[in-house]
């Protein structure tokens, strides 16, 4: 299968994500609409038909590990007659084997001869090298484990399989690596190497989308289950393992970014949110304020729920108007029009609050809340209507007479647990005097 070149520079890329994920957000209010842009198609290949272009390129990295001389042992005969070959083969295939620091190096040095083999080969011919310094390398690890031996194996070993295109091999050592080595010289080679897999899955998801139990079984380069999960749980592992490194701001953003143009707002809520409170001096800070907004209006269900995500959407608002002046010029119109919505729909939650009360005849949580919409909203016709409900009901008790009042203690029945809290404390004092208008 012929390879195409890889998307290059996944911080500036990102910068081109972030941009259309922006212009995303301002059409949700009205604004431009946006389309992901096209890769360049390559005849022939699987992925022309989808405009995704495949993640690995030519590189022609050497491997990096410096190899002692090896000396040739001399057979025995029960090494001629094959005797030692089949009993390493049993331990080797049970994983079984016994440290051998002279064997692990004459493994490492044929997979390397393999792997430079291998990718100077034709993209076509070059899987059978890269499969053999694939198995050569991790058995070389099993023979000197915890020694650079095994570190640059396992490394090279997920190199073979990223320039397979078994991305999902690739990633489990990748991932091996980093747990056996967290601090392994390879880390900001393999953050770049996952953020270009993330990306690549999260593309072809984009194109076409699936379920995430619809197993994969025909495409090496996709996870067997669940292509977007793992691609967010790739961006996840960049910035859980490499926290300080050069990436993880980029990659919190790719994944907030991704789940928000996938509608799951709550997941890209999450993810905006880490990226606002760990990473203060990133140069995403005011995407994350801008699209952040937008996911906290996306995730208020309405005035029967809980109101906390309206009043975050208005304090990333007026947080964005003083440490982005500029920036916020820019977006000036879907900004007021993102604070207005947030003002109508507070304004409503506190009627609705207000309207429950009253038909419950619970008239002093209905007059508290009616004064709260003539407070925050004065020059509303809510607050109108407000000050004229207020006048009908200013005569009415705070709380209906109890019918039955020895049923009641009878059953220990409390009329008011199930009912919304009002306030933290009794509203009585503050709505006592209020005179209406």
């Amino acid at each position: 299968m012929k390879r195409m070149p890889g998307h290059g520079c996944p911080r500036r890329s990102l910068w081109a994500g972030s941009l259309a994920v922006v212009l995303l957000a301002t059409t949700m209010l009205g604004c431009a609409s946006w389309r992901p842009g096209g890769a360049t198609q390559v005849a022939n290949t699987p992925e022309a038909s989808t405009g995704v272009r495949q993640v690995s390129f030519e590189e022609n990295e050497p491997p990096g590990a410096e190899v002692d001389p090896v000396t040739v042992e001399k057979k025995s005969w029960w090494q001629s007659l094959g005797g030692s070959s089949v009993e390493r083969s049993i331990r080797e295939s049970t994983g079984r084997v016994v440290q051998d620091k002279a064997r692990a190096k004459r493994l490492y040095a044929e997979a390397e001869t393999l792997y430079d083999q291998g990718m100077k080969a034709p993209v076509d011919k070059r899987d059978s090298s890269l499969h053999r310094a694939a198995d050569n390398f991790k058995l070389a690890g099993k023979y000197y484990p915890e020694s650079d031996l095994e570190e640059n194996s396992l490394m090279y070993a997920a190199e073979c399989y990223y320039f397979l295109d078994e991305y999902p091999s690739a990633v489990e050592m990748y991932g091996k690596l980093v747990k056996k080595y967290p601090n392994t010289k390879y880390l900001d080679q393999v953050g770049n190497r996952r953020f270009k897999l993330a990306r690549y899955w999260v593309e072809r998801y984009n194109e076409n989308p699936d379920a995430s139990l619809q197993p994969n079984l025909t495409d090496e380069q996709r996870p067997l289950f669940d292509r977007f999960g793992n691609a967010i749980k790739l961006y996840d592992m960049i910035r859980l393992d490499d926290p300080t490194g050069k990436l993880a701001d980029d990659a919190t953003l790719a994944a907030a970014n991704a789940n928000f143009k996938q509608e799951k707002y709550e997941a890209a809520d999450r993810f905006y949110t880490d990226l606002r409170q760990n990473f203060p001096s990133s140069e995403h800070q005011f995407i994350a304020h801008y699209l952040g907004m937008f996911c906290k209006l996306k995730m208020y269900q309405g005035p029967s729920y809980d109101g906390q995500s309206l009043d975050e959407a208005g304090k990333l608002a007026e947080r964005m108007e003083r440490q982005f002046p500029d920036r916020v010029a820019e977006h000036r119109e879907a900004i007021d029009a993102a604070k207005k919505e947030v003002r109508a729909k507070q304004a409503e939650r506190l009627w609705h609050l207000a309207t429950f009360f009253e038909g419950r005849q619970q008239y002093g949580g209905a007059r508290f809340y009616y004064f709260q919409v003539i407070q925050d909203f004065p020059n509303s016709n809510m607050a109108d209507a407000a000050r004229e409900r207020m006048r009908e009901i200013a005569d009415r008790p705070d709380h209906p007479e109890q019918k039955a009042q020895w049923l009641v203690d009878l059953l220990d029945y409390d009329e008011d647990k199930d009912m919304p809290k009002i306030a933290p404390e009794d509203p009585t004092p503050r709505t006592a005097n209020v005179q209406a208008p």
